[in-house]
């Protein structure tokens, strides 16, 4: 998406020199390289070929682990924009929201990576019982994406879910949600760099995402998958007999 963009402009604008210098390529392995191991896409280092003059990071800080973790900022607008494409990944289980949230951030991080953007992921562990479109689920813990929205001038951290809440919300509010319950007890809440897929590498420093973990997160969003729509089938059998 917007790494084809601005890797095809460089394309056009050197294409009369292609076959007569070297500039061309290591250009765009330059390039290339900052796209993929960036923490947060650079826009201030040439930002001419960049391209997003206008894209702003914030950082938070988690306590529990001591990571600063960068967060691309963005409007309102551009939050519920971002939020809408993502649920309508179909690709991510959203009609299972019972369990498999580490695979469903993980994928929504790849998602805002083709869109430009840096987002995080917050965690919230301990014993959790959360109401769902399935019923109630009760949880070792629960993980969804994080980005910043600027709000009243003011930078928001805020959590993209689209498993729970149909709009953007501030994490707060998502973690008020997650211990709504009186059953519900929170052990600890940490942030993580979009690569952490779960509880076990809250302490890693990673620079890219694991093969290990795509894999894993192919597999297990494509299993919820087909559990979210035998599911659905099942309801709208027994709303038709039940007519």
């Amino acid at each position: 998406m917007i790494r084809s963009f601005l890797i095809t402009s460089l394309l056009i604008l050197n294409f009369s020199s292609l076959y007569a210098s070297d500039a061309l390529t290591d250009q765009l392995k330059s390039f290339s390289s900052k796209i993929k191991s960036a923490g947060s896409i650079d826009t201030d280092e040439n930002c001419s070929q960049c391209a997003q003059s206008q894209v702003q990071s914030a950082t938070v800080y988690s306590a529990l682990n001591k990571k600063s973790v960068e967060l691309t900022v963005m409007t309102e607008e551009r939050a519920m924009d971002v939020f809408n494409k993502l649920k309508n990944d179909e690709d991510i289980p959203f009609n299972y929201p019972l369990d498999g949230c580490y695979a469903r951030a993980h994928k929504m991080a790849l998602d805002m990576d083709d869109m430009g953007i840096v987002s995080g992921k917050a965690f919230v562990e301990g014993e959790l019982f959360v109401d769902t479109k399935l019923g109630e689920a009760g949880w070792s813990y629960h993980v969804a994406s994080l980005v910043m929205v600027k709000k009243n001038g003011k930078n928001i951290p805020t959590v993209i879910d689209p498993g729970l809440f149909d709009h953007p919300v501030s994490y707060d509010e998502w973690k008020s949600f997650l211990l709504k319950n009186p059953n519900s007890r929170m052990k600890s809440e940490y942030f993580t760099k979009r690569f952490n897929y779960d509880p076990d590498s809250r302490h890693a420093d990673l620079k890219d995402y694991s093969e290990e973990d795509l894999d894993s997160m192919k597999q297990t969003n494509r299993n919820y998958g087909r559990m979210g729509e035998m599911l659905e089938m099942t309801q709208k059998l027994s709303a038709k007999g039940s007519e």
